[in-house]
């Protein structure tokens, strides 16, 4: 499926752990500052949006669209609408956790508001790939992390079974209130998890080798 990757301006990138591929029919949008996380990767965007008052020098795009400062839209969320008006489902984040607390959490709060629509946003860093899961049945493929944890976005998320982790479920229960599914583990390959109500933030982090290509 056609991926629109956008690049937010968090900072502090190592690449050599991030490998970032644009194929065929993938759309490449940066949101203000993230323009010079494409400039070091060697790729131009084709849409650069934002107020650009983290990119007071410009920058390089087949398409251009500058913002007044004073807006409800952050940068990144005016790069996934850009993405949406093109036609695009299916999005991934780059430079979008890290630095400011409010951003990451600002970028949390749009991909949970993104998978009520059905549209899948993943938040991607050194050493995190972030997404939320509404109710359903997902093989989780390990992908060269060492941990999983699970948070309930909404105020309860119930009937989650977890099989082929260090810790298996049947039927339980998590709240937003006490952080009872941090640290887990894929045993090997992938590991499956099911839930019938709520919302889950699926976080799977550490330990993931440098890129080779």
């Amino acid at each position: 499926m056609p991926t629109c990757i956008i690049f937010g301006a968090a900072p502090s990138w190592d690449y050599s752990r991030l490998p970032v591929a644009k194929e065929p029919g993938d759309l490449l949008i940066c949101a203000d500052g993230g323009y010079r996380h494409a400039l070091a990767l060697g790729l131009t965007p084709d849409w650069l949006v934002g107020d650009f008052d983290s990119l007071p020098e410009g920058g390089l795009a087949d398409h251009i669209v500058q913002v007044r400062p004073e807006k409800d839209d952050t940068d990144a969320n005016l790069a996934v609408l850009k993405g949406r008006e093109l036609g695009y489902t299916n999005f991934v984040m780059y430079g979008g956790l890290g630095g400011r607390f409010d951003h990451s959490m600002a970028n949390v709060q749009m991909m949970a508001g993104l998978a009520k629509e059905g549209i899948d946003l993943r938040l991607r860093d050194e050493q995190s790939e972030l997404r939320v899961l509404m109710p359903g049945d997902y093989t989780i493929e390990k992908n060269g992390y060492h941990f999983l944890s699970l948070f309930a976005l909404s105020e309860e998320c119930r009937g989650i079974t977890l099989c082929g982790m260090k810790y298996p479920l049947t039927d339980g229960t998590l709240t937003n209130l006490f952080p009872l599914g941090v640290s887990n583990e894929i045993l090997e390959q992938t590991g499956t998890i099911s839930f019938t109500n709520g919302m889950l933030l699926l976080v799977q982090s550490g330990d993931r080798a440098p890129a080779t290509t």
